[in-house]
């Protein structure tokens, strides 16, 4: 596992993935990952984050504020089920980091580092996410940004459900050229029923 100390104790829990709240331990994970090129470029960040920027935007973005932020940790059933942080590795992280509290609506955001990509991960973490967002917080609608080329992402939103509720043409500068942005939505209704 990376890092020297296990996460924390899981917020979230299913059958392969746990979501736990962002503690130190993990900032070199979040570091070092979303430094790496092919996590940065999808989600279209482009400034580096050394430790300091990443610490300040966990005490400022992450902790004082209303938005949902979580470490994806995976992990084989028997780890799942018994909650044994030792037999989990840190995947990626996910969150709703801006909710609309008076509209009920939060923007959804998700990567996973590369050499776990193509698990499951993304998508189950997500479950997890939408099963909270929805029935305790209460919102009413959940959505996500997509750039064209990233259909990997486009595929986790379109297996849960989400709808593709518009296409943003040439909205952002992606590998030396603009590129369509898409976005995709749940509503509460669709994803409790």
């Amino acid at each position: 596992m990376e890092g020297s100390l296990m996460p924390g104790p899981a917020f979230l829990r299913g059958e392969s993935v746990s979501l736990h709240t962002w503690e130190q331990e993990d900032y070199e994970f979040f570091e070092r990952h979303r430094n790496e090129k092919a996590i940065r470029r999808p989600l279209t960040d482009v400034a580096p984050r050394n430790r300091q920027q990443v610490e300040q935007h966990f005490e400022e973005r992450v902790y004082d504020d209303d938005g949902m932020a979580f470490l994806i940790c995976a992990g084989d059933r028997e780890a799942m089920r018994t909650g044994d942080e030792d037999g989990l590795t840190r995947v990626g992280e996910i969150g709703i980091p801006w909710i609309n509290e008076p509209h009920g609506s939060g923007m959804l955001m998700y990567w996973i580092a590369p050499d776990q990509q193509g698990n499951g991960y993304a998508t189950e973490a997500t479950k997890l996410l939408l099963d909270h967002a929805f029935g305790q917080r209460r919102l009413n609608k959940v959505w996500a940004m997509v750039i064209e080329p990233n259909d990997a992402s486009q595929a986790v939103l379109e297996s849960l459900g989400f709808e593709q509720e518009g296409s943003f043409r040439k909205e952002t500068f992606y590998d030396g050229e603009y590129v369509d942005s898409r976005r995709y939505g749940m509503l509460a209704e669709d994803w409790l029923d």
